[in-house]
């Protein structure tokens, strides 16, 4: 079963040119083509990650860019509650799995790539290998499908390789935005490179231009190359002429199962897609059927160990500012598309029919009801279904840009046609690229933030030997807390990750405010108890809402205390002894 896609016809737009000639072509040089292309995806791939996220062993510290600073907050702590805390025992046993920074539910994150390096490092790999290798092997995987799925589309590799390139710098107006602060002069090339700061990072610096369409959310959201790999890998094997049935829908009905454990997102961007060639594919049905089959298990094994349930809530204008009305839409999606604004609706337009009648529709969908509805407390997760829906339209912007500069073919001679390809092909790119180029350099001169690991810090040695797995301990700090270092669950995490994920968080930070200003022992022990906490930890600097009761706290004797880090630790069954086994 396969997409019929015919072949593309020779026209002003007929950017692929014939599929048949594209074969006739040298194999063996397209070949090296690709193994070089396959060799250069692994290398980025790598250097971008390992870059980002590293590891000292002679420090014992956790070295982190500090763009990836606040994502990695929830991250570490999820993927050690794999390695050395409780929700190891509970996926094998295939049990609910707990969020970190707020358990005693279901978590309602998706998990299953954290659980995937939380095993490794659980097997020996050091975090910085059992985090990079997953993230370089998956993002490279991206790469590679952008560049299968395109040239399967047009069988053009100009095409193919415009796709990547379009995907790795970013078509947004945010590069007029450091021009503007660094006009153009004999240094502009230097200011380039050597910039640490996003000219552009809307919602949070109050602009428009948002945040997500550089690199750093691939380094920041290690699950997310993967699980759009997983998403063109299906829509690969869609486009395959794969003639066996049930082989392809196995195959589809794997990959979904997997992209359920790794993206919740991700997977509903694949049930819009195959939905939608369900109902205009009668050759593909059986093989969906199949493959929804197959995915059942997974579905519902996912639905047991986690919470997947999202409040859709009618929200239009995704994370426009000021008065939303179409002329700032418009103004909005050009300043974060660039060109791309006119480029992917002009190459889905003039691509084939067979091309346009699978990906105009649910690309239109993917686009629309992101910009209509809110699928998630927090709009800005939305940004999910854009990200995936430039991977596509990347694809169709190259389509009409390769399809526009064949309209040179008009004029007789080869040497101006050349000249006019290449001057208009040059200004073109640049103008596409430009922004992604600079939003390139903050990355790679980012500073390194440091996390002393277990062996490193005395307050997580403790904490990893003195508590056990399920264990839960009250918390006066959020960010990279000793127990979450050490895979232990704290009681409420950072008010941000537990509030946009979902949770009910205003309970829970009033359980923990009610902790440390318990105004007697009976009283702490009480709420303690009540809400399963083991032990509690006060720092000498706590967030500043809990205002704990230090005269209390001054009089209950702690089991650990560090003079130089001014960590106390507290155990509720010494200070409450009704509470000891």
């Amino acid at each position: 079963m396969k997409i019929d896609i015919p072949k593309i016809h020779q026209d002003f737009f007929d950017a692929g040119g014939n599929p048949d000639a594209k074969r006739r072509g040298t194999r063996g040089r397209k070949n090296i083509g690709e193994t070089v292309g396959i060799i250069l995806a692994l290398l980025f791939s790598f250097f971008l990650m390992f870059y980002t996220f590293s590891y000292s062993s002679s420090t014992q510290e956790i070295r982190v860019a500090t763009k990836l600073w606040s994502d990695f907050g929830a991250h570490i702590p999820l993927i050690r509650s794999f390695s050395y805390g409780q929700n190891y025992t509970r996926l094998m046993s295939g049990q609910a799995i707990e969020s970190p920074l707020f358990p005693g539910e279901p978590i309602r994150y998706h998990f299953g790539f954290y659980a995937l390096v939380g095993l490794l490092e659980r097997l020996g790999m050091r975090i910085d290998w059992a985090v990079n290798i997953p993230s370089a092997l998956g993002f490279s995987a991206l790469l590679i499908l952008l560049y299968a799925v395109s040239f399967q589309l047009f069988a053009n590799t100009r095409i193919s390789w415009l796709t990547i390139i379009f995907f790795l710098f970013n078509g947004s107006l945010s590069g007029m935005q450091f021009l503007r602060d660094h006009p153009l002069s004999r240094t502009t090339a230097l200011d380039i490179i050597t910039n640490a700061k996003f000219p552009a990072f809307g919602p949070w610096d109050g602009g428009n231009i948002s945040a997500f369409w550089t690199l750093n959310i691939y380094t920041n959201q290690r699950h997310l190359g993967l699980s759009y790999a997983l998403l063109l890998a299906i829509l690969l094997l869609l486009l395959k002429p794969i003639k066996k049935t049930w082989h392809i829908g196995f195959l589809i009905g794997g990959l979904e199962s997997v992209l359920l454990f790794v993206n919740f997102a991700a997977a509903g961007i694949s049930l819009l897609f195959l939905g939608w060639i369900f109902l205009i594919q009668k050759k593909s049905r059986m093989s969906l059927i199949i493959s929804a089959i197959v995915a059942l298990p997974a579905f519902f094994l996912v639905r047991h160990m986690s919470n997947t349930a999202s409040t859709i809530v009618w929200q239009p204008g995704y994370l426009m500012r000021g008065t939303e009305n179409i002329s700032s839409f418009i103004r909005f999606w050009f300043a974060n598309l660039g060109l791309h604004t006119f480029l992917i609706p002009l190459g889905v337009l003039s691509s084939p029919k067979a091309v346009r009648r699978l990906f105009a529709v649910p690309l239109m969908l993917l686009f629309l009801l992101p910009n209509l509805l809110r699928f998630s407390p927090d709009m800005i997760n939305n940004h999910k279904f854009f990200n995936f829906f430039l991977i596509i339209g990347n694809m169709f912007s190259a389509f009409a840009l390769i399809g526009m500069l064949k309209l040179y073919n008009t004029v007789k001679q080869p040497l101006w046609r050349n000249v006019l390809q290449c001057i208009s092909g040059a200004v073109l790119i640049t103008m596409l690229i430009g922004s992604g180029i600079i939003d390139f350099f903050p990355i790679i001169n980012d500073t390194k933030g440091l996390v002393a690991d277990i062996r490193a810090n005395p307050d997580v040695q403790f904490i990893a030997k003195h508590t056990n797995p399920e264990d839960i301990i009250a918390n006066s700090t959020w960010f990279y807390h000793p127990a979450s270092i050490a895979g232990r669950p704290i009681l409420s995490g950072y008010t941000y990750f537990t509030w946009s994920y979902g949770y009910d968080q205003a309970p829970r930070e009033a359980i923990l405010t009610s902790i440390y200003q318990a105004d007697s022992v009976p009283s702490l022990c009480m709420i303690a108890q009540t809400n399963s906490v083991a032990f509690v930890e006060l720092n000498e600097q706590p967030e500043t809402y809990l205002r704990p009761n230090w005269t209390l706290w001054h009089s209950i004797i702690p089991v650990y205390e560090n003079p130089i880090s001014h960590l106390t630790l507290y155990s509720i069954a010494d200070t409450c002894p009704e509470a000891g086994p």
